[in-house]
């Protein structure tokens, strides 16, 4: 179920944008045009869905401080009431999350988020009453039963998160749990715990890991995962494109595993603990992008970071062979790098600039 196309409003520099999405899809632009910010708020649908909302907007200070801090501008409605819009729109549904300050009160906790609404209805359909299967508004909330009956929430729900994350007795909503799981199911990698000492550098237990954990933490067993119930000759293609005189493998002792690098003149094999953080960093990229269960929407945010330039075409043939199974979100630094994943497949390319403390597409 990919994204057809997002609308974001009122979160950080975003005052309001809409995406249409394709298969491929690469964000380009300098330094604080709000590519960051165009992840973190796709992200925050898929934390909606796990129930971490509230935790997701403290890691941006909390929901003041992740709303959009400009003035007003042209067009806008007077004294319309500041919200946070994160709409998003799959092949059959279409989903809405309002969210806005929290209402005064003796509590010491200022800084949760507030829903104000939530909507998910069918596609293409508009917001017919016929076609809603969730309507909310605050903590009251609609939803369409299993038999289309429409039925009152009976649960009080907590104000700062989704309904996602309380629904009890999900069988008796099927569409909207269809919903939550697809949202759970996104996948997003921003940065690898590459630095010494993190667990990706030591022997860990291993267990069949068919997904890369977010930090790359579980890296060992993910890799020999691929080689066991994956595509082996593909990830090994992809590696030799990127490192043509070594080899990868996984070392086990006891149980735990580790990565291990075999070099051309090398009398034994490096570990884990002793890799450059670029090696480390393509090989979680590597395992990530072929994953024997492809997402069905993977993100990635800069992912040539502490990459050398020579690493680019491995990197670009890795992101356009990952395409094939999973709608893919690249932000980058790089005009080079989207220009050498064109060269493999088709892709959109969105490129950002900032006016006036607003993001902005280029082409607008």
């Amino acid at each position: 179920m990919p994204i057809h196309s997002l609308h974001l409003a009122g979160f950080r520099s975003i005052r309001k944008l809409t995406l249409e999405l394709d298969s491929l899809n690469v964000v380009v632009g300098p330094n604080g045009c709000g590519k960051s910010n165009l992840y973190k708020a796709i992200q925050l649908l898929h934390a909606a869905a796990e129930g971490r909302l509230s935790a997701a907007l403290a890691q941006e200070g909390g929901a003041q401080k992740a709303m959009w801090a400009g003035g007003a501008r042209r067009g806008d409605k007077a004294r319309a009431p500041k919200r946070m819009i994160l709409s998003a729109r799959l092949d059959d549904y279409d989903y809405e999350l309002q969210l806005g300050y929290p209402e005064p009160s003796l509590s010491l906790f200022s800084l949760d988020p507030q829903v104000k609404e939530e909507s998910l209805w069918l596609a293409g359909h508009g917001r017919r009453p016929s076609t809603l299967l969730l309507e909310r508004r605050n903590q009251a909330a609609f939803l369409c039963g299993v038999e289309g009956e429409r039925n009152s929430y009976p649960a009080s729900l907590r104000a700062e998160e989704s309904i996602f994350g309380q629904l009890a007795e999900p069988h008796r909503y099927p569409e909207l749990s269809q919903i939550r799981e697809t949202l759970r199911n996104w996948r997003f990698y921003h940065e690898f715990a590459v630095w010494p000492g993190s667990p990706l550098r030591a022997p860990q237990v291993g267990i069949r890991s068919p997904v890369l954990a977010h930090d790359g933490a579980n890296l060992a067993a993910a890799f020999q995962t691929i080689v066991e119930i994956g595509d082996r000759e593909l990830l090994d293609s992809m590696l030799a494109d990127a490192f043509s005189d070594c080899r990868f493998l996984v070392d086990t002792q006891q149980g735990r595993f580790q990565m291990l690098m075999q070099r051309d003149g090398l009398l034994r094999p490096l570990e884990a603990a002793e890799l450059s953080d670029g090696t480390l960093r393509f090989l979680c990229l590597a395992v990530a992008l072929l994953s024997p269960r492809p997402p069905a929407f993977m993100a990635l945010n800069e992912p040539e970071n502490s990459l050398h330039p020579a690493l680019l075409p491995a990197l670009a043939r890795l992101i356009a062979e990952a395409s094939r199974h999973s709608q893919l979100w690249v932000t980058s630094h790089s005009p080079e790098l989207a220009e050498r994943i064109r060269r493999h497949r088709p892709l959109k390319t969105f490129q950002l600039t900032q006016q006036d403390g607003e993001t902005q597409l280029l082409d607008d």
